[in-house]
């Protein structure tokens, strides 16, 4: 039994032709030279609307030198410094909040209007890579790599353990906990992928509990299961095969790309004693996806505002400052020498007394502080 929680678009890679102005350059370059001294992201407005967005301290491969990020609702963008906009100087991917908030076509509007809004100018574009995913409720599902059916070109391969950390999160790969598969991929990008993992466990650990209110789902809940199937078409997927190069090709052709994926790729259900893999039934979770591949993928939505968005990121970055207050409140505490009994009963007034007395002196800049973490939450305000 598998229940539909939500279906969607996760991953949304867009390269476009265009530049930003000089003097927004300049501007970037004084930044990101001070996010460099600083280790940390720094907050830069920038253009005629004075779009603000994080900068990085470095750039990227490829002749990126600006890495750009204009929050949870926005996207990140890498950008070369370049004023030519006849060139490829642009790189955008809409966050999966931002998609979960506005779909897919509010996004590339959104991209469009914020690129003019810092002063650039966008001359043309090419879709690079695509990621639908769907999320399933499930009661005691066991994955099982060897029930996955495709091409014997297709790459399946094993990997035991926590995954290889690597910046591809498209990693062809097995990922097993203990004895337990959690994740199968099949393919390689820039192609296509077909992924099936845990996606309750991936959400938890790597804090995106944005999707349990995308879901309607208790994250506490211990008896929740929650899978994703996901295809991902990369660049030669979406051009050489399916001539899908715009926005405009993408909103006529995707539906095929993910149908075709689902009937190329097959996960059995579980039991089956035919050894001929092309009588065997289908998994009821691979029904489930196959059913909503064939509908309207663009009419899709998941239901979660922009202020649900930043509610929930509020939240999240409350309780990692107060696990982070704890915790120092404890290492102070065993510093200065009490007793198991004492921390219990005196941290609360010991780090009153401590942080009073370090504010009204001079070494500790509370401003430049309260400053520093308001651009650091900027978006979330």
């Amino acid at each position: 039994m598998a229940n539909l929680l939500y279906a969607g678009f996760d991953t949304l890679d867009i390269a476009f032709t265009g530049a930003l102005p000089v003097d927004v350059m300049e501007k970037l370059d004084a930044a990101r030279e001070e996010a460099e001294t600083r280790q940390d992201k720094v907050l830069v407005e920038i253009g005629p609307e004075k779009v603000q967005a994080h900068i990085a301290g470095h750039g990227m491969k490829g002749g990126y030198r600006y890495l750009l990020d204009t929050g949870p609702l926005g996207a990140k963008w890498m950008v070369k410094k370049n004023a030519d906009a006849s060139q490829w100087n642009l790189f955008a991917s809409p966050h999966a909040t931002a998609l979960l908030a506005h779909g897919w076509q509010t996004c590339v509007a959104n991209l469009h209007t914020e690129f003019i809004g810092m002063g650039g100018r966008i001359v043309n574009h090419a879709i690079n890579r695509v990621d639908f995913a769907m999320d399933f409720q499930t009661h005691s599902f066991e994955l099982h790599p060897e029930q996955v059916v495709a091409h014997s070109h297709c790459k399946v391969m094993p990997y035991w353990g926590d995954q290889a950390a690597t910046d591809d999160r498209s990693q062809p790969a097995t990922v097993f906990r203990g004895r337990r598969a959690e994740s199968v991929t099949i393919g390689k990008q820039p192609g296509r992928q077909i992924i099936l993992y845990n996606k309750r466990r991936e959400a938890i650990e790597r804090r995106k509990h944005f999707w349990f209110a995308a879901w309607g789902k208790d994250r506490k809940d211990p008896d929740l299961e929650v899978w994703r199937i996901e295809v991902r078409a990369g660049k030669k997927e979406l051009k050489d095969k399916y001539q899908i190069r715009t926005i405009d090709d993408l909103g006529a052709g995707i539906g095929d790309v993910i149908a075709n994926a689902l009937q190329e790729v097959r996960y059995l259900a579980d039991h089956q004693g035919d050894s001929n893999v092309s009588r065997q039934e289908l998994h009821p979770i691979w029904h489930a996806a196959q059913s909503i591949a064939a509908q309207e993928l663009s009419e899709l939505r998941s239901g979660l505002t922009p202020n649900q968005v930043k509610e929930i990121a509020r939240g999240d970055a409350h309780d990692t400052y107060l696990a982070l207050c704890t915790g120092n409140a404890v290492g102070l505490a065993v510093s200065k020498g009490l007793s198991d009994e004492e921390i219990e009963a005196k941290m609360p007034e010991l780090v009153a007394r401590e942080v009073t007395k370090r504010l009204k002196g001079n070494s500790y800049d509370l401003q430049q502080a309260i400053r520093r973490t308001r651009d650091r939450l900027v978006f979330l305000e």
